[in-house]
């Protein structure tokens, strides 16, 4: 889904959508100075809520990236 480039921040955003229901996971980047680009590459079930702290730390641990909720 990336190419590793200089001066590009990555990150995975976990978003608990409490009306809908649903749990969305978005990949983030952006080059410095520049706007974010967000693509949604997930969305579960709210039935997943209770396992969004396991999945964070598996998403950090495979990819090294920079997890960011709002929960």
């Amino acid at each position: 889904m990336f190419a590793k480039q200089p001066n590009t921040v990555y990150e995975v955003r976990v978003v608990d959508q409490i009306y809908s229901k649903k749990v969305n996971i978005f990949f983030e980047y952006y080059k410095i100075g520049k706007a974010t680009h967000s693509q949604q590459i997930a969305r579960l079930d709210s039935e997943y809520r209770e396992q969004i702290p396991e999945i964070i730390a598996k998403i950090r641990k495979e990819t090294g990236l920079t997890v960011n909720t709002n929960i």
